[in-house]
């Protein structure tokens, strides 16, 4: 019993001997969770990458498309009216339904009745709203045909073009047919290279024929008479035509021989 006793007390004893260390032991282990939590952290810190700064996709594809430049309404296409035979500035400005004074002001006009046939006159725009009558695209087609045609524009162009019934004096005639302007032939002259010449009167040949007749008659305006009372012309002969400066607007030779 005694020796239980003894025991006893060596085993409380040795209990006690035994909290030094284990506080000690604590505060190692806690020194030790503290320095591994620290080294942790460091390295938490030195190996986290740098955040890549991240992209606005929208701002950058906004910025790449071009600003749109304002873009301006057309203008609008003005209103003609083109001035037909017998129009007046007060029937036109009644017909399209505005003032006088206001169609003189948008064409510059002073005096109302100075208008010329195909004179293309502005149209003011409406107050109304109303448009010009359907007459009015007519009446420009219909000028068309008051325009100069080509041919008068050009310079003449006469030739010679046969002979009738050679040898023959009634029926003996010179062709000549004109393809381009108006040419006024007063002057010119018709030979034979042998001394024979007509020369042409007032006459004007627009585009077209006429026939220079070897024998006497009246002139008109497709038939001229020369007034020979032979004919002279023959196989082989050449025929001049000549302008009244004297250039040489077409030659012929009569066929044969």
């Amino acid at each position: 019993m005694l020796s239980c006793l003894a025991m006893g007390r060596v085993r409380r004893g040795g209990w006690r001997l035994y909290l030094p260390y284990l506080g000690l032991n604590l505060l190692v282990s806690a020194l030790t969770v503290s320095a591994i939590l620290a080294l942790t952290g460091r390295g938490a810190a030195i190996t986290r990458p740098t955040p890549t700064p991240t992209l606005d996709i929208a701002a950058r594809v906004a910025s790449a498309i071009p600003t749109p430049s304002p873009t301006l309404p057309p203008s609008p296409t003005p209103h003609v009216y083109v001035v037909q035979s017998g129009d007046t500035l007060n029937a036109i400005a009644e017909k399209l339904g505005i003032t006088v004074e206001a169609l003189m002001a948008a064409n510059g006009l002073t005096d109302p009745d100075a208008l010329d046939v195909g004179q293309v006159l502005v149209v003011p725009s409406f107050e109304s709203g109303t448009q010009p009558t359907p007459a009015v695209p007519a009446r420009a087609t219909a000028s068309s045909s008051t325009s100069t045609p080509l041919a008068s524009a050009q310079a003449p162009r006469v030739e010679i073009r046969g002979v009738d019934a050679p040898g023959d004096l009634e029926t003996e005639a010179v062709r000549l047919l004109n393809t381009g302007g108006v040419a006024a032939m007063v002057g010119w002259t018709l030979d034979d290279g042998e001394g024979q010449n007509y020369i042409f009167p007032a006459f004007t040949l627009h585009s077209g024929a006429v026939s220079v007749h070897t024998r006497a008659g009246t002139d008109t305006v497709i038939d001229l008479y020369w007034g020979l009372d032979e004919a002279i012309w023959t196989a082989g002969k050449l025929i001049t035509l000549r302008d009244a400066a004297g250039t040489v607007r077409s030659t012929f030779r009569i066929p044969g021989n």
